[in-house]
Protein backbone atom coordinates (compact mmCIF):
# COMPACT_ATOMS: atom_id res chain seq x y z
CA UNK A 1 0.00 0.00 0.00
CA UNK A 2 1.40 3.28 -0.94
CA UNK A 3 0.89 6.82 0.86
CA UNK A 4 -3.15 6.30 0.13
CA UNK A 5 -5.69 8.40 0.54
CA UNK A 6 -8.03 9.41 3.22
CA UNK A 7 -11.45 8.72 3.55
CA UNK A 8 -12.23 12.79 3.95
CA UNK A 9 -10.27 13.35 0.63
CA UNK A 10 -12.18 10.79 -1.01
CA UNK A 11 -15.64 12.54 0.25
CA UNK A 12 -14.42 15.58 -1.33
CA UNK A 13 -13.57 14.63 -4.40
CA UNK A 14 -16.93 12.95 -4.84
CA UNK A 15 -18.57 15.83 -3.76
CA UNK A 16 -15.77 18.34 -6.13
CA UNK A 17 -14.51 20.06 -3.46
CA UNK A 18 -11.08 19.49 -4.01
CA UNK A 19 -9.27 21.93 -5.62
CA UNK A 20 -7.24 21.30 -8.78
CA UNK A 21 -4.54 20.29 -7.92
CA UNK A 22 -5.78 17.69 -5.25
CA UNK A 23 -7.86 16.38 -7.96
CA UNK A 24 -4.89 15.64 -10.40
CA UNK A 25 -3.29 13.94 -7.68
CA UNK A 26 -5.97 11.93 -6.59
CA UNK A 27 -6.97 11.04 -10.23
CA UNK A 28 -3.16 9.93 -10.44
CA UNK A 29 -3.13 7.83 -7.31
CA UNK A 30 -6.68 6.20 -8.28
CA UNK A 31 -5.37 5.00 -11.78
CA UNK A 32 -2.00 2.79 -9.70
CA UNK A 33 -3.91 1.73 -6.52
CA UNK A 34 -6.93 -0.31 -6.98
CA UNK A 35 -7.52 -0.14 -3.41
CA UNK A 36 -7.93 3.44 -3.54
CA UNK A 37 -10.07 2.89 -6.64
CA UNK A 38 -12.42 0.55 -5.10
CA UNK A 39 -12.31 2.51 -2.14
CA UNK A 40 -13.49 5.27 -4.32
CA UNK A 41 -16.13 3.55 -6.15
CA UNK A 42 -17.91 2.00 -3.12
CA UNK A 43 -17.99 5.39 -1.42
CA UNK A 44 -19.86 6.99 -4.34
CA UNK A 45 -21.96 4.33 -4.74
CA UNK A 46 -23.06 4.78 -1.08
CA UNK A 47 -23.41 8.55 -1.55
CA UNK A 48 -25.65 8.04 -4.50
CA UNK A 49 -28.18 5.94 -2.47
CA UNK A 50 -28.25 8.02 0.42
CA UNK A 51 -29.21 10.69 -1.92
CA UNK A 52 -31.36 8.60 -4.20
CA UNK A 53 -33.02 7.53 -0.41
CA UNK A 54 -33.38 11.73 0.83
CA UNK A 55 -34.86 12.29 -2.70
CA UNK A 56 -37.68 9.71 -2.65
CA UNK A 57 -38.58 10.51 1.21
CA UNK A 58 -39.05 14.16 -0.08
CA UNK A 59 -40.97 12.80 -3.28
CA UNK A 60 -43.28 10.47 -1.27
CA UNK A 61 -43.60 11.95 2.61
CA UNK A 62 -44.01 15.43 2.58
CA UNK A 63 -46.00 16.53 6.20
CA UNK A 64 -46.80 19.58 6.25
CA UNK A 65 -47.69 20.46 9.92
CA UNK A 66 -51.02 22.28 11.48
CA UNK A 67 -51.25 25.93 11.84
CA UNK A 68 -52.92 26.58 15.21
CA UNK A 69 -53.65 30.73 15.21
CA UNK A 70 -55.59 31.39 18.43
CA UNK A 71 -58.86 33.03 17.98
CA UNK A 72 -58.63 36.57 18.05
CA UNK A 73 -61.39 38.69 19.18
CA UNK A 74 -61.43 41.67 16.96
CA UNK A 75 -61.90 44.64 19.45
CA UNK A 76 -62.63 47.18 17.11
CA UNK A 77 -65.72 45.40 15.31
CA UNK A 78 -68.25 46.40 18.28
CA UNK A 79 -66.87 50.02 18.28
CA UNK A 80 -67.55 49.95 14.65
CA UNK A 81 -71.04 48.94 15.17
CA UNK A 82 -71.55 51.49 17.72
CA UNK A 83 -70.36 54.20 15.63
CA UNK A 84 -72.64 53.34 12.51
CA UNK A 85 -75.70 53.15 14.86
CA UNK A 86 -75.29 56.49 16.47
CA UNK A 87 -74.72 58.10 12.68
CA UNK A 88 -77.73 56.32 11.57
CA UNK A 89 -79.34 57.84 14.46
CA UNK A 90 -77.98 61.17 13.59
CA UNK A 91 -79.00 60.90 10.09
CA UNK A 92 -82.50 60.37 11.20
CA UNK A 93 -83.38 62.58 13.95
CA UNK A 94 -81.77 64.94 11.12
CA UNK A 95 -84.22 64.07 8.86
CA UNK A 96 -87.34 63.86 10.61
CA UNK A 97 -86.61 67.82 11.52
CA UNK A 98 -85.45 68.79 8.00
CA UNK A 99 -89.54 66.70 6.91
CA UNK A 100 -91.13 68.40 10.03
CA UNK A 101 -89.77 71.90 10.33
CA UNK A 102 -89.15 72.94 6.26
CA UNK A 103 -88.03 76.11 5.85
CA UNK A 104 -90.48 78.45 4.20
CA UNK A 105 -88.28 81.62 3.19
CA UNK A 106 -90.95 84.19 4.58
CA UNK A 107 -89.17 85.98 6.76
CA UNK A 108 -86.33 88.63 6.05
CA UNK A 109 -83.30 88.05 7.20
CA UNK A 110 -80.09 91.04 7.54
CA UNK A 111 -76.99 90.05 6.67
CA UNK A 112 -74.13 92.19 8.06
CA UNK A 113 -70.20 91.53 7.07
CA UNK A 114 -67.53 92.42 8.82
CA UNK A 115 -64.02 92.24 7.41
CA UNK A 116 -60.91 92.98 9.53
CA UNK A 117 -57.30 93.81 8.37
CA UNK A 118 -54.12 95.51 9.56
CA UNK A 119 -53.46 99.29 9.41
CA UNK A 120 -50.99 100.13 6.09
CA UNK A 121 -48.44 100.52 8.61
CA UNK A 122 -47.96 97.01 9.92
CA UNK A 123 -44.56 96.43 11.41
CA UNK A 124 -43.15 92.56 11.73
CA UNK A 125 -41.76 93.35 14.47
CA UNK A 126 -44.45 93.56 16.82
CA UNK A 127 -46.73 91.19 18.26
CA UNK A 128 -50.23 90.73 16.65
CA UNK A 129 -51.65 92.27 20.05
CA UNK A 130 -50.01 95.04 19.35
CA UNK A 131 -50.70 96.09 15.83
CA UNK A 132 -53.04 98.63 14.60
CA UNK A 133 -56.45 97.00 13.45
CA UNK A 134 -58.92 97.77 11.37
CA UNK A 135 -62.81 96.37 11.41
CA UNK A 136 -64.83 97.32 8.05
CA UNK A 137 -68.83 96.58 8.92
CA UNK A 138 -70.78 96.58 6.08
CA UNK A 139 -74.59 96.65 7.17
CA UNK A 140 -77.51 95.32 4.55
CA UNK A 141 -78.42 98.91 3.45
CA UNK A 142 -74.62 98.74 1.88
CA UNK A 143 -73.01 101.62 4.74
CA UNK A 144 -69.69 101.05 5.85
CA UNK A 145 -68.26 101.56 9.04
CA UNK A 146 -64.58 101.59 10.12
CA UNK A 147 -63.32 100.82 13.63
CA UNK A 148 -60.04 101.21 14.79
CA UNK A 149 -58.63 98.62 17.13
CA UNK A 150 -55.67 99.39 18.77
Amino acid sequence: MMNCITNESIQRFIDCETNLDESVLIKNHLSRCEQCASRVEAQQKLADDIKLALSEHQENYIEIPKINIPHQINRRRPVLKMRMIYALSAACLLSFFVLTFPNKGDFDQDEITMLESFDDDFDANLPVDQQKMMIHVVDPTGKVTEFHVK
